[in-house]
Formats: structure tokens, C-alpha cells, sequence
């Protein structure tokens, strides 16, 4: 398991240590040289070293370090600790190295070319355009000789029922991670954040949200119940552990991250003893991702844990939001269901459906915006003034165009764009004026003056009341 963050001091100093080892390898030469001197000619013998590395070559390679614990600090941040080395590169070419370093392209290029040999750069890939290339660099320079992976432990049993401990009532704090941004990019790196998260209602008063309208389906469902109540004993825990010990080491290390991420969100306040870590790690590995009962690929299941950590983000939120609610335990205690439980209505479960509702939420913003871009590519055709990436395009073809867009979306989206082109169709493309009152004739409507006219009033010139 690779460190989120790369310790970039240690970094370099297994860099410059490299780089002394090589120098320290070259083969030594003596030159003479000829000195003028008052005396008269002197010639002088000196040794010196062949094929060492410069300080310019050096630099350059504290350059990539730099950049590449940005990227892979970015794409830690997206897949929360799961992500190998392989997986982030560092897409550039020597022209913009060269303008970073003051350095011209070429030398940026022998540059290169002696890392590569010397073993900086790991691996390296030429992309044929525009000089770019992809840069892999070594994970033992990054992470170090005995950083790859830390061996496991098993869990042990408990050997008595689960005690309770005592609850804070302390509101958690919102926990953020800062995202780096960098000109180098990284596979799959970044994600769109998510805004006014955990702004729903509360899961302790037992509402059920409804489910998702027609034809949209949420994507997000909960098909990965837990089998049955929450463990309550020795026995049931270490059933769950002989389980849990012969999964993969990928999907293990999926629990371990998981609860990790679950302690410094919703727990961070608490303190847990091994025994009470073990029964979280087994409670999530039974009503989170329900002992991994759905076969499906490692991709599928690290899909499904980006999709727990949005969850798990809402759930801080909205606690962070009421600073008079917390949540359960973990696991089970006495008679209550531990959070995590599948069962738990008012628990873990509840986050499904804020995510799905979000996941809807966005869907209606994409096809708001379809829609619009699309009726402002029409009129803007019309008028002669398309924008550049329309300019080629005909109304046919323009039309064909958005069509294929809103059919991705359904039927309904469909429908809705059509009836939209055959309305702007009817008034030949002209945009629709709408009638807006000006900001004083908005505050002269606001300070009417209201007149209240009593029953005798309205009852004729001669009615009088004596």
C-alpha cells in the first residue's frame, strides 16, 4: 500500500543519494594541463571524473519529483489510497520543461535521456505529437525500498461480547481535502465536487425519501444488503473473520480504507481500542459492502467504494450541520443496530438516498443546459452568427446533432428538445423577448398603497349614515 502523500524531503534525499552513487561509480581519468607562469610553462596533472551527472541533470530530475507528487497527490485524493504508481504519469514535452528550467529543448532532452539511465525515470513513452511524452517515475526514489506494500495481520476474534463505551456528544468537524492542481496531469485525476451536500432531511425522524420518477432510475442503489442482524458475540465475529481473512488482499484493503476514512469523518473525536476496530472492521465488511456476496470485477468494486466515500462526505456534512446529532457506534451495542448495519433505516443505509438524489439533481442541471445550448445554437445559426464550433455545421446537421445528445438522456429529454426546435421553428428562430420590469417599477410595485374601503362606502352617492 502506497503513502497518500509523498514525502517529498525524503524524496529528494534518495535522489541526491542516487545520484552521488552513480558519480561515485564513473571512471576517473587523469588529464594534464599546461599553466603559464612567471617561471615559465608548468604542466599539471589533475584527475577527474567521466560521464558524471551535472548539477543542471540534477535539477531537472527534482523538477519531475516536484510535479509528480502533485499529480499523484491529486489522483490519491479521487481514489482514497488505492491508487499504484502505473497509474499516474506525467504527460509534458521538453518545450514547456525548457521554458520551467530556462533550458533549451535539447537539453532538456539529453536531460531525460540520462535519467532514464541513471533510473529516475522508471518508464517513458512517446506520444508523436507535438514532442509530448509521458513520464513515469521510480516508485523506490518516491516511496522508498520497503514501501511497497505492509504486510497484514489477521483480525482476531473477540473473546467477549461487545462492551459499550461511553459517547461523546461533540459536533465532527468537516474534514476537507486539498486538491493540487498542476499543468502535468494524471490518469483519471479529479473529480467534479460536490455542492450543498447533506441539505436533506433528517434520517433519526424515519422519512423515507421517495423513489427517483420515471424514466430516470437512480444509479445508485442499495443491492448490497448485509445477510441478516448485526453480529452481537464472539462466535458471530468470528464466523465474519474466517470470511473476511480468505478475501483478496485488494478487497480487504478496501474495508481497512473505508473505516479509516469512516474514523476521521464521523469519529474523529473518538477513541477506539484494537478490539472495537476489529468489530468495525468486520460490522462494515458485513453491512456495507455485504461480504462482497455480487461477483463483479475489481473496476466495479472500486466504483462502488468511490460511491461510499461520496456517502460518507454527506453524512460528515450533515453532522456537521447538527451539532446536536451523532452518529451510532460502529458496531451493534446492547440492543441498538450499529451504524453501518444494513438494516440501520436511520444509519449508513439512509446515505443512498441523498446520493441518488444528487445524482438526480445533476442530471436535471446537464439536460437544463442541454437544452438551452441548444436553443442558442439555433437562433445564433439563424442570425448568421454561429459560433465557431457550429460553423460548418447546417440546421439539419445541427439539429441531428442535439438530437443524439438528448437521446442519451431518454426518451422524455428527447421529446422535450423536439417539441423545443418545432416551436423556435414556428417563430423562425427568433428569440423570445421577455417582459422584464425595471428595478424602479419593481420597487414602485412593492410600495403600492393599499386603500381599505369599508362596506357603506360601496353602497351608492345617496346612502347616508346618520
Amino acid at each position: 500500500m502506497y503513502a497518500a502523500q509523498i514525502n517529498y524531503r525524503q524524496a529528494v534525499e534518495r535522489w541526491c543519494k542516487k545520484v552521488d552513487e552513480y558519480n561515485a561509480q564513473c571512471p576517473t581519468i587523469v588529464a594534464e594541463r599546461t599553466v603559464k607562469t612567471v617561471d615559465g610553462e608548468v604542466t599539471k596533472s589533475y584527475e577527474r571524473k567521466v560521464g558524471t551527472l551535472k548539477a543542471s541533470v540534477k535539477a531537472t530530475g527534482l523538477h519531475l519529483i516536484a510535479q509528480y507528487a502533485e499529480a499523484w497527490a491529486k489522483y490519491t485524493a479521487t481514489t482514497r489510497g488505492l491508487g499504484k504508481p502505473s497509474d499516474v504519469y506525467l504527460k509534458t514535452n521538453r518545450v514547456e520543461i525548457g521554458e520551467r528550467l530556462n533550458r533549451s529543448p535539447r537539453s532538456v532532452y539529453d536531460h531525460i535521456r540520462k535519467l532514464i539511465a541513471v533510473g529516475l525515470v522508471d518508464n517513458y513513452k512517446f506520444c508523436g505529437r507535438h514532442q509530448s511524452f509521458e513520464l513515469w517515475i521510480s516508485p523506490q526514489i518516491l516511496f522508498g525500498e520497503g514501501n511497497e506494500e505492509k504486510k497484514e495481520t489477521p483480525l482476531k476474534a473477540p473473546k467477549t461480547a461487545v462492551s459499550p463505551s461511553v459517547r461523546q456528544n461533540l459536533p465532527p468537524s468537516h474534514i476537507t481535502q486539498k486538491q493540487h492542481s498542476t499543468t502535468i496531469r494524471a490518469v483519471d485525476c479529479g473529480k467534479t465536487g460536490k455542492q450543498n451536500q447533506g441539505d436533506n432531511e433528517d434520517p433519526h425522524r424515519g422519512g423515507q425519501i421517495a423513489n427517483q420518477p420515471a424514466p430516470y432510475e437512480p444509479r445508485v442503489k442499495e443491492t448490497r444488503k448485509g445477510g441478516g442482524a448485526a453480529p452481537a458475540g464472539a462466535d458471530a465475529y468470528a464466523e465474519l473473520e474466517r470470511g473476511f481473512v480468505k478475501l483478496p488482499k485488494f478487497l480487504r484493503q478496501m474495508v481497512v480504507n473505508f473505516w479509516f476514512v469512516a474514523r476521521a469523518a464521523l469519529y474523529h473525536r473518538n477513541e477506539w481500542s484494537e478490539q472495537e476496530n476489529q468489530m468495525a472492521l468486520l460490522e462494515i465488511y458485513s453491512g456495507v459492502f455485504g461480504k462482497f456476496g455480487v461477483s463483479q470485477s475489481d473496476a466495479a468494486w472500486t466504483d462502488y467504494y468511490n460511491e461510499l466515500i461520496e456517502r460518507l462526505t454527506m453524512a460528515q456534512t450533515w453532522f456537521s450541520k447538527h451539532e446536536k446529532r451523532y452518529p451510532d457506534k460502529p458496531y451493534a451495542s446492547q440492543k441498538k443496530m450499529g451504524y453501518f448495519d444494513a438494516k440501520n433505516n436511520f444509519g449508513f443505509a439512509m446515505t443512498a438516498a441523498w446520493l441518488a438524489k444528487d445524482q438526480l439533481r445533476k442530471r436535471e442541471n446537464r439536460v437544463e443546459y442541454l437544452l438551452n445550448v441548444a436553443r442558442l445554437d439555433f437562433e445564433r445559426l439563424a442570425a448568421g452568427k454561429p459560433r465557431a464550433s457550429k460553423q460548418e455545421m447546417s440546421e439539419l446537421q445541427l439539429f441531428v446533432y442535439y438530437n443524439n445528445l438528448a437521446k442519451s438522456y431518454g426518451k422524455e429529454v428527447q421529446e422535450r428538445f423536439s417539441a423545443q426546435y418545432l416551436a423556435q421553428k414556428a417563430r423562425k428562430f427568433a428569440p423570445v423577448k421577455v417582459a422584464k420590469m425595471s428595478i424602479r417599477a419593481q420597487k414602485a410595485a412593492a410600495k403600492a398603497e393599499v386603500v381599505y374601503v369599508e362596506p357603506w362606502m360601496e353602497m351608492g352617492e345617496s346612502f347616508i349614515r346618520y
